[in-house]
């Protein structure tokens, strides 16, 4: 049995990250802020910390830091969380955002403790100092979407493990009608987090606060591997993949790439119409990679084509029903990329996404 201290100052949240700790047969050391943490693991040491990062009385890093220069406590693994990216993640163990998922959370605990750590999530890049210059009222904007990260996120992790938590007891013993209100209540949940990200992007987008994390990568592998996941994901419509057999090499940052891929085959799917077919392919361009998503769907009108990739617009002719901000946050991710993100529609006769990222010189 391991001792794993918890610092986390919401009550709600404390006690479900102890509970999953405990039921993991592991023993639970509460602490409601970064000072009575600190106190705690000093008076017993922990084999592993547990902290969310904002916090009264010292954040989740300044608590890590201070582990960290105990020559006792040094080797202490931490695992940090936060509905922010902070400056100090990576100087954590594990990094989990929030809201947290419940199997996730399990996985990390037992990962960190079995010696075997979860790589932090990379921080993204700082804006180059020339970029920041003139421009001191970034920081507040900067803080302010951390709060209202962390102010809504927190709710939304504490319902979000207790609706997961509910869901495995009926699943013991619960019946198909409780079992589906629980899952609805998951899904409502996560789609209220899906917005609030979301928005924070757009903001930071917005406010040039977000920097791209390239890796060298090879994109058809990476479209096989996406389009496969929606193949199981929605097994009634039909994903066809052409183009795909070629090599194109070229550093991207996967998760924004994949976040474009994503909305663009969401939509595909939800507009879709009748057919229930998308399709799509790579090709390889002068000095460009071309990715190409097509539905046969309702498409959408020319007078609203123009506007689809702002912010908060929604194209009332093909029923959206999102919160407009999808195709925004795309198309600006394609062009911190360098590319770029086109459409072509027809009423009634479908919809072409066209994703263009740059090749190497």
């Amino acid at each position: 049995m391991s001792l794993v201290l918890i610092a986390e100052d919401e009550e709600a949240m404390l006690e479900i990250f102890a509970q999953v700790v405990e039921e993991l047969g592991h023993r639970a050391l509460r602490a409601h802020n970064g000072e009575e943490a600190l106190m705690l693991a000093r008076t017993e040491r922990p084999d592993l910390v547990v902290s969310d990062h904002m916090m009264p009385r010292r954040t989740g890093v300044e608590l890590l830091r201070m582990l960290r220069a105990d020559p006792r406590l040094e080797k202490v693994p931490f695992l940090l969380l936060s509905a922010a990216q902070p400056k100090g993640l990576e100087e954590a163990d594990a990094f989990l955002s929030k809201p947290v998922d419940l199997d996730t959370f399990e996985a990390a605990v037992q990962q960190v403790l079995g010696s075997r750590p979860v790589a932090p999530e990379p921080r993204e890049e700082a804006m180059p100092a020339e970029a920041r210059a003139g421009h001191s009222s970034g920081a507040v904007r900067e803080e302010m979407l951390n709060w209202v990260a962390h102010e809504i996120k927190t709710p939304l992790s504490s319902a979000r493990l207790n609706a997961q938590m509910l869901l495995r007891k009926q699943g013991e013993r619960g019946s198909d009608e409780e079992r589906k209100c629980s899952e609805a209540i998951l899904r409502q949940l996560d789609r209220m987090n899906a917005l609030v990200t979301s928005i924070l992007d757009a903001a930071r987008l917005s406010e040039g606060k977000v920097a791209l994390r390239r890796e060298p990568g090879e994109l058809a592998a990476f479209l096989q591997e996406v389009v496969q996941e929606w193949r199981e994901l929605q097994p009634q419509v039909d994903f066809s993949l052409s183009g795909a057999v070629q090599r194109v090499a070229l550093s991207f940052d996967a998760e924004r790439v994949r976040y474009i891929l994503n909305n663009l085959l969401s939509n595909a799917v939800k507009y879709g119409g009748a057919q229930r077919r998308v399709e799509v392919s790579l090709l390889r361009t002068p000095g460009l990679a071309l990715v190409q998503v097509r539905d046969w769907g309702v498409g959408i009108p020319a007078s609203e084509l123009r506007n689809i990739f702002e912010r908060f617009h929604r194209a009332d002719g093909a029923g959206g029903n999102g919160h407009g901000l999808g195709l925004y946050i795309a198309a600006a991710l394609a062009r911190l990329h360098g590319g770029s993100l086109t459409a072509q529609s027809e009423l009634g006769h479908g919809s072409t996404f066209s994703l263009r990222l740059p090749l190497p010189a």
